[in-house]
């Protein structure tokens, strides 16, 4: 996983345009951003990176790098 693939992912999930995010966007600004994205975006690092986050931890983040740097600490799956 490289940050670049991380972000198209986002895009992805929100139905963004490509290019619409960057590591500096800020979560809880992003189009559509609510509740049922952020269960979808758990669901979406689960699935796509074999990674469990609890929500908790996504909310003790703030930008697309700070998610990105805390999914890379967890082993590959």
């Amino acid at each position: 996983m490289d940050l670049s693939q991380f972000v198209t992912d986002l895009e992805g999930l929100f139905e963004l345009s490509p290019g619409s995010l960057s590591a500096s966007s800020v979560i809880e600004e992003i189009p559509g951003w609510g509740s049922l994205k952020f269960l979808c975006l758990i669901g979406m690092i689960d699935d796509q990176y074999g990674v469990t986050l609890k929500p908790k931890q996504i909310h003790q983040i703030t930008t697309i790098g700070d998610l990105y740097a805390l999914v890379s600490t967890f082993p590959k799956a």
